[in-house]
């Protein structure tokens, strides 16, 4: 007779991870202090955002976003997840078109910050 054990319940996964030199953690920096640093004539529109926002509803939302890019008219925003796709695109979405001077928004969610359901 053959006896199966286990330390794990059945329905938790124990996670691995594969260990990889060239990948590193780092805290997170909220997106009106990065964003700045790497690309300075995002300043101002996020000031104004925040402005359009009010400061708590735009620390909930769009200090946490991953990333923002423009190309002329055009703005692509990296939200992380789905709900806050969701939010801005609801509530948030005329703000952010006046703030970045914009006529079209993508917004994509879902990646969240491991990558592991990327987008």
């Amino acid at each position: 007779m053959v006896e199966f054990t286990h330390d794990l319940d059945m329905s938790e996964e124990k996670a691995e991870f594969v260990n990889n030199g060239k990948i590193r953690t780092e805290t997170f920096v909220p997106l009106e202090v990065r964003l700045p640093k790497e690309r300075p004539e995002f300043a101002a529109p996020l000031k104004k955002l925040q402005e359009l926002m009010g400061a708590e509803k735009f620390s909930r939302r769009i200090s946490r976003l991953q990333n923002i890019n423009k190309d002329g008219k055009n703005l692509l925003i990296v939200a992380g997840n789905e709900r806050l796709r969701t939010l801005l695109l609801k509530e948030d979405l005329p703000a952010i078109m006046k703030a970045f001077d914009v006529d079209n928004v993508r917004i994509v969610g879902g990646s969240g910050f491991g990558g592991i359901d990327a987008f």
